[in-house]
């Protein structure tokens, strides 16, 4: 059995420790070294939306070659693809419901809500389906409601009483799961640019 590291071995070893001065949000010196938090509500949307998928997409990668990693990030990765999902439905609201009459929906984890809500957009605006995409991704959309109904069940492993939250599956292929949601992705994008050409017409 290997020998148990004594509290002077930590400090001495490449094991980082806070030290005094450690200050969390700094901005370096050359402006190109920080990454630019943005002011507008509208851009910090478009730019979470993309970050969560984002972050998603290089976990996945960074556990092709790395087994015990996957077991690690898995939790991470749900969160970021469901929370990806809840805004790209809320900004496809937000952006297209109120020129027919849906209200913007800021207040709801529900993805199911949000789902029947861009649902009855689309069926104001008259957006034809040809490829029968609508039924693929509302499924997709309802998989993670039902597993996640609330946007906790892979932040917490217990729920406000101690309970341990059940998980639905117990195993997942992150590589599968990464290209259905780049799928999704693209749905939304052809959502985006089809209803703002609806929405010009009809303005």
């Amino acid at each position: 059995m290997a020998k148990r590291k004594s509290f002077e071995d930590i400090l001495n070893s490449k094991f980082r420790w806070p030290a005094q001065g450690d200050k969390p949000f700094i901005m370096a010196e050359d402006p190109f070294d920080n990454a630019n938090i943005a002011d507008d509500g509208f851009t910090r949307l478009v730019l979470m939306t993309d970050g969560y998928k984002s972050a998603a997409d290089l976990m996945v990668a960074a556990t092709a070659d790395n087994a015990p990693m996957r077991h690690v990030l898995v939790f991470p990765i749900i969160f970021n693809y469901r929370q990806f999902l809840e805004l790209s439905l809320k900004y496809q609201i937000a952006t297209f419901g109120p020129t027919v009459g849906v209200e913007p929906n800021w207040k709801s984890h529900d993805l199911a809500k949000l789902w029947s809500e861009f649902v009855e957009i689309l069926e104001r605006y008259g957006t034809p389906d040809p490829d029968e995409a609508d039924p693929v991704v509302g499924e997709i959309i309802l998989e993670f409601a039902k597993i996640d109904p609330g946007s906790y069940s892979y932040r917490y492993p217990v729920d406000r009483e101690g309970n341990p939250v059940p998980v639905a599956y117990a195993d997942l292929h992150l590589p599968t799961l990464a290209n259905v949601m780049q799928g999704v992705a693209g749905y939304f994008m052809g959502c985006d640019g089809y209803l703002s050409d609806l929405q010009n017409a009809v303005a």
